[in-house]
């Protein structure tokens, strides 16, 4: 209850408005980040402003026709109303170009948000969140609510796919990836991402990146209660004033987590126990304007969490408990140039997790903590209207300190340097860009070169879109990797080298009255994947032995109308273990994803989302095993949100969200059986 605090203070304040999301550009096509928005409105005595985030990207609570100013140093002040808005695309012009908004590069090419989930009941108070309604990305989970689970691009590894919040990272130092269940599903709500983020990023981001952003789209506090004991209740709060702003994100989750399973030996139903969680979330970020030209952010992130582990079905744990406490502060100066801007950034984060088994066959207590900090330094700065560049230093340091390893250190020094040349007379682009990372056991270097093509062969009424990317991207060996112990069993390699992979990647899309249809081609070959493999002395120990070729084909559609959107995604992937001559674990031969939302009046939307895996192999034939084989299987979840007048005003709201509507028994990890359907009904007030 000490934490309930946050809870009641917000219920105190009170603000209505209808939010609208959209995305601020330059005329190269590039994302201005620190753009502040305001509402232009003599009538009110109250400020009302936001400031886009790196990618770009804001959220205002307006009125359809609100009038909006969006002003930054180094580009014209410009005003629209919200209706005037075309694609929820805004472009900004240099101060020293006499351009006309409609003659720039790529002005009308975006009637979506590149790159980021659109927000309805499915992607607020759902399992999965906005993960679901990605393309292409591919969720692994290890039973229920309270099971681990992570998230990957095409079927790929979880550590090749990079996770940021607030554009801060979340990976684990000891293995690499990201737990996403120690985050509830309503801070899963708003999610960027993007394919081959390599030189962006660097190690990790072999297959891209997902940024969770905690964005407030608007102020309301929740209640939600649901199947297996499922109970939750936060709040959603933006505060203004007229130089400061912040956003808070807070939630209270309760799950026991206790559900039947069908054995698949003796075909009767069981009950899987020991799966409960009890999760705390406090995201705070907070934005200050010193002056019209450098503002500084602040950003707190802490979650608590304390579950059952339920273990596999062939290894049950019933009393194993797992806690993760994790506590994250990132600090930014940014100062801003009429030719372009500086940001200076700090971040530290501290994760102390325990794993407690003591009644089990083998007793085991096993304490982990981790620390990761960095610093960077970012600059950005325009030569000509046409060409521009940005290169920023990073210099971070990992730390680990556990019951399995002594206490370790690994430091990464990091360059990087991109450019864009933009022929607005012809609407093209080139953005190629370079990496140089250095960590004291490895160094690697990494490119890409983007080519991009907006608006061609354009007519009244269809335009097409070309995208090029070329380049390579790496992961570096783990602590688990790297430092395990040398035991009787299993130890680790300091002479790992790092994972390499080299790709290509081409799409069209066509726009026109019909919606906008794209087709993607990947190609990737890796070398020196690290695998845990037993020695001549049968101790698994990792070595860069694998190598592997994905080929992935998606086609997408995305249409929107005055009151309903539809996004299809289907993906066939051709993958190749050139080792065993076999395709790789987990990758699906095919997957789809359905995303429909239906406005039926301005008080009731319906929401839908059907993610469909193909068949997939969870495990090699060996001699002392068979292959196990899964076959493709598909999940319906349903939302709906009822809008109540109360008092005169339109402030309740009704959600209820089925997931696994259809009530599928499926897998997505072997050994880990997930729960049938689940029913979950949410109240909301809005502030």
């Amino acid at each position: 209850m000490k934490k309930s605090y946050i809870f009641f203070a917000l219920i105190l304040s009170n603000l209505l408005g209808q939010s609208f999301t959209g995305l601020v550009k330059d005329i190269s096509g590039e994302p201005i980040p620190y753009v502040i928005i305001e509402e232009v409105n003599s009538n009110v005595d109250k400020k009302n402003w936001a400031i886009t985030d790196f990618n770009g990207v804001f959220t205002i609570n307006a009125s359809n026709t609100a009038q909006l100013s969006f002003e930054r140093i180094g580009f014209k002040k410009t005003s629209l109303a919200i209706n005037e808005i075309k694609g929820k695309s805004i472009v900004l012009l240099s101060e020293d170009i006499a351009l006309e908004a409609v003659d720039v590069y790529g002005s009308n090419s975006d009637q979506y948000l590149k790159n980021k989930t659109s927000l309805n009941s499915l992607g607020n108070y759902s399992r999965g969140g906005s993960l679901n309604h990605i393309p292409s990305l591919e969720m692994r989970t290890y039973g229920g609510y309270a099971g681990v689970s992570s998230a990957s691009f095409d079927g790929g590894f979880a550590r090749h796919t990079k996770v940021l919040f607030n554009g801060v990272d979340l990976t684990d130092a000891m293995n690499g990836q990201v737990d996403l269940s120690t985050l509830p599903s309503f801070a899963l709500k708003s999610v960027n991402y993007r394919l081959n983020s390599g030189t962006k990023y660097g190690s990790g981001s072999i297959d891209g990146s997902l940024n969770i952003n905690n964005n407030v789209t608007e102020n309301n506090v929740f209640f939600s209660v649901g199947d297996f004991g499922f109970s939750q209740y936060g709040a959603n709060y933006s505060i203004n004033r007229s130089t400061s702003k912040r956003n808070i994100m807070f939630g209270k989750t309760s799950y026991d987590g206790d559900y039947k399973f069908n054995d698949s030996i003796n075909g009767q139903k069981i009950e899987r126990l020991n799966n409960y969680l009890d999760q705390f979330f406090l995201a705070v970020d907070r934005q200050f304007i010193v002056r019209d030209d450098f503002i500084v952010n602040m950003f707190t992130l802490k979650t608590e969490n304390t579950r059952g582990v339920a273990g596999s079905t062939s290894f049950p744990s019933d009393s194993a408990t797992r806690t993760d406490d994790f506590e994250l502060f990132a600090l930014s100066f940014n100062k801003f140039f009429k030719k372009g801007s500086l940001n200076i950034s700090m971040n530290r984060s501290d994760n102390n997790q325990i794993y407690d088994d003591s009644n089990g066959s083998f007793p085991t207590l096993s304490e982990h903590e981790l620390e990761y900090s960095s610093f960077k330094v970012d600059g950005k700065h325009s030569i000509s209207p046409s060409l521009n560049y940005e290169a920023s230093f990073t210099e971070k340091t990992e730390r680990v300190d556990s019951s399995d390893l002594n206490r370790r250190e690994l430091k990464t020094t990091s360059f990087a340097f991109s450019g864009n040349y933009v022929n607005i007379e012809k609407d093209y682009k080139l953005s190629p860009s370079v990496r140089f990372d250095s960590r004291e056991e490895n160094k690697k270097s990494t490119f890409n070169l983007g080519f991009e093509a907006l608006n061609q062969f354009d007519n009244s009424n269809s335009s097409f879109d070309f995208n090029l990317d070329v380049g390579s991207s790496f992961q570096f060996p783990t602590m688990n990797d790297l430092f395990w112990p040398d035991g009787q069993y299993s130890g680790g390699n300091e002479e790992l080298k790092p994972e390499e992979s080299q790709y290509f990647a081409f799409s069209m899309s066509n726009q026109s009255f019909l919606g906008k249809i794209k087709l993607t081609a990947s190609i990737k070959d890796y070398k020196d994947l690290i695998v845990w493999q037993p020695n001549e002395d049968f101790k698994y120990i990792p070595i860069n032995v694998s190598s592997a070729e994905r080929t992935s084909y998606n086609i997408q559609y995305l249409k929107e109308f005055s009151n309903f959107q539809i996004q299809l995604s289907y993906n066939v992937y051709e993958s190749l273990d050139k080792d065993i001559d076999e395709k790789l674990l987990y990758v699906p031969d095919n997957s789809a994803s359905l995303l429909m939302v239906y406005k039926q009046n301005n008080s009731t939307h319906y929401s839908l989302n059907y993610k469909l895996t193909g068949n997939r192999i969870l495990q090699y034939a060996s001699s002392f095993a068979e292959q196990v084989d899964d076959e493709s299987y598909g999940l319906l979840s349903f939302g709906v949100s009822n809008l109540f007048n109360w008092q005169g005003r339109n402030v309740v709201v009704f959600n209820l969200t089925v997931d696994n509507l259809l009530d599928e028994e499926y897998i997505s990890t072997i050994g880990y059986p997930e729960p049938g359907r689940s029913v979950n009904f949410t109240l909301e007030y809005k502030i």
